[in-house]
C-alpha cells in the first residue's frame, strides 16, 4: 500500500500537520512494535496531542512522566548547588566535591522514594496470580535512570559549562533505548483499546490452582526478568507461550470481578508485546457485519489507531450477556440471547465471520450463569471449534467451587 493510500484512513478533520508527519514515518507493513511504529506514535504524542482536546494515550503519559523525572533530578540539584556555591570555600576541588555531595543526596532521596513505592506496590498485590516483579523493577530502574540523568546534568553545569553536553551525549543512548523498550508496551496497550490498566497481580478473588494456571497461560503472564544489557541492545525479551485452553468464558455474580479479570488478561498479554483487542459484544457484531476501514494491521476509531481484529492473537469480548437479576420473582433477565446473536452472525446458514478466531485466543464475559452452556455452544459455533475447547471460569463463589468438574457433554469444564 502506498503512503497516499495509508493516510486516507484518517478523516480530513483529523489529518493535521503532526499526524501527516507521523504517517510519513510510519509504514503499513512495518513491524508492529518496531522503531517506525514507535516513532510515529511519539511524533503524534509530542506535536499533536492535547489532553483537553484528545484522549490521553499511555505513551503520552509515559513520556510526560520521564520528563518529570528528569526535571525532578535536574532542578533540585541546580538550586542546591547554587546555594552551596555561595559557601566561602576558595578551593575549586572542594567546591566540586560539595556539588557532588549535593547531587548524591538528591539521588538518594529519589532512590528511597522509588523503593517505598515498589514495596507499596507489592503490598497491594492480591496474592492469587504471580507478581510480575520484573516490570516493577524496571519501572523503578527507569525512574532512577531519568532522575540520575537530570541529577548528573545539574551537577555538571556547576563544574564547567561544556560538561553537561558531554554528559548528555553519554546518557542519550541509554535513555532512548529504555524509552523504546517501554513505548513498545505502551503502544501495545493503547491499541488494544482496554478501558483501563489492570494487572492480574492485583486480583484478589479466590481461584483454584487450575484456574490460576489457565489464566496465566492464556495471558502469557510471567515474572519477566529483563537485563539492562538486553534493553540496551534491543534484544527480544518476550515469550508467546502455547496455552492448553485458548478460549474461556468468564461468568459469575454481579461485581465478582469478571471485567477486571478480563482486562487484566488483556493488560498482561499486551505488556508481553502481543496484539489483543477489547470490545463489547455489540461492537463485535457491528465489526463483523460492517467491517471498518483498515490500514494494514490497524483500524481508525474515534481519533485512535487500534489493532484490527483479524490481526489480534487475543480478543476480549465484554458484556456478552449482563444477566441482570431483579424485578418480579427475582428473575434473571438476559439482555442478549445466544440464539439471536447466532442468527445475527450466521444469516441464512452462512459461515460465521468469526471462524478465524478459533485458532487464536479469546475471553467472553457473561453475567448470567443459567445460560452459560447455551453461550458456550453458540461461541463454539461462531469460531468453528469443539465445545470442549472452551473453558468456563466461575467467579464469586467459594474457592471449593472453583474446581474441574464434568461438563454437560462429558468434557471438563473449568
Amino acid at each position: 500500500m502506498r503512503h497516499s493510500e495509508s493516510v486516507r484512513l484518517r478523516p480530513q478533520s483529523d489529518q493535521t500537520r503532526s499526524t501527516g508527519v507521523a504517517d510519513s514515518v510510519d509504514q503499513v507493513d512495518a513491524n508492529p512494535f518496531g522503531i517506525r511504529r514507535v516513532l510515529a506514535v511519539v511524533i503524534k504524542d509530542l506535536y499533536g496531542t492535547k489532553d483537553v482536546q484528545d484522549a490521553i494515550t499511555a505513551s503520552y503519559v509515559w513520556m510526560a512522566d520521564q520528563i518529570g523525572h528528569l526535571t525532578l533530578g535536574l532542578v533540585p540539584t541546580l538550586v542546591l548547588c547554587w546555594i552551596v556555591s555561595g559557601v566561602g570555600i576558595e578551593n575549586e576541588t572542594q567546591h566540586v566535591a560539595l556539588y557532588a555531595a549535593v547531587a548524591a543526596v538528591i539521588f538518594a532521596v529519589w532512590y528511597r522514594k522509588e523503593q517505598v513505592d515498589k514495596n507499596d506496590s507489592r503490598s497491594r498485590a492480591g496474592g492469587i496470580f504471580a507478581y510480575d516483579s520484573g516490570d516493577i523493577e524496571w519501572n523503578v530502574t527507569t525512574a532512577l535512570i531519568y532522575f540520575g540523568i537530570g541529577d548528573l546534568l545539574g551537577f555538571c553545569a556547576f563544574v564547567i559549562w561544556w560538561l553537561p553536553l558531554i554528559a548528555l551525549a553519554v546518557a542519550l543512548y541509554p535513555a532512548l533505548a529504555v524509552a523504546f523498550w517501554w513505548l513498545q508496551r505502551k503502544v501495545a496497550f493503547q491499541q488494544a483499546d482496554l478501558p483501563y490498566l489492570y494487572r492480574l497481580a492485583n486480583f484478589s478473588q479466590p481461584l483454584a490452582t487450575e484456574l490460576v494456571k489457565l489464566v496465566e497461560e492464556l495471558s502469557n503472564l510471567s515474572d519477566r526478568r529483563v537485563a539492562l544489557w538486553d534493553v540496551l541492545t534491543c534484544q527480544k525479551t518476550e515469550r508467546k507461550g502455547d496455552p492448553k485452553i485458548r478460549h474461556i468464558i468468564l461468568t459469575g455474580a454481579v461485581r465478582a470481578g469478571k471485567t477486571s479479570l478480563c482486562v487484566g488478561i488483556g493488560t498482561e498479554f499486551s505488556f508481553a508485546l502481543n496484539r489483543c483487542r477489547y470490545l463489547s459484544a455489540a461492537k463485535l457484531v457491528e465489526h463483523m457485519l460492517d467491517p471498518p476501514e483498515k490500514q494494514g494491521d490497524r483500524e481508525y476509531a474515534d481519533g485512535r489507531l487500534l489493532w484490527a481484529l483479524e490481526y489480534c492473537d487475543l480478543v476480549l469480548v465484554d458484556d456478552v450477556d449482563a444477566g441482570v437479576t431483579g424485578g418480579v420473582g427475582e428473575l434473571t433477565r438476559h439482555l442478549v440471547d445466544p440464539n439471536h446473536m447466532t442468527q445475527m452472525l450466521m444469516t441464512n446458514g452462512a459461515p460465521s465471520p468469526l471462524r478465524w478466531l478459533g485458532g487464536k485466543r479469546s475471553v467472553w464475559v457473561i453475567g448470567g450463569r443459567d445460560q452459560v452452556e447455551a453461550w458456550r455452544t453458540a461461541i463454539a459455533q461462531f469460531m468453528g471449534i469443539e465445545i470442549d475447547q472452551i473453558g468456563i471460569v466461575w467467579l464469586g463463589g467459594k474457592i471449593s467451587e472453583h474446581k474441574m468438574m464434568p461438563g454437560a457433554q462429558g468434557d471438563l469444564v473449568l
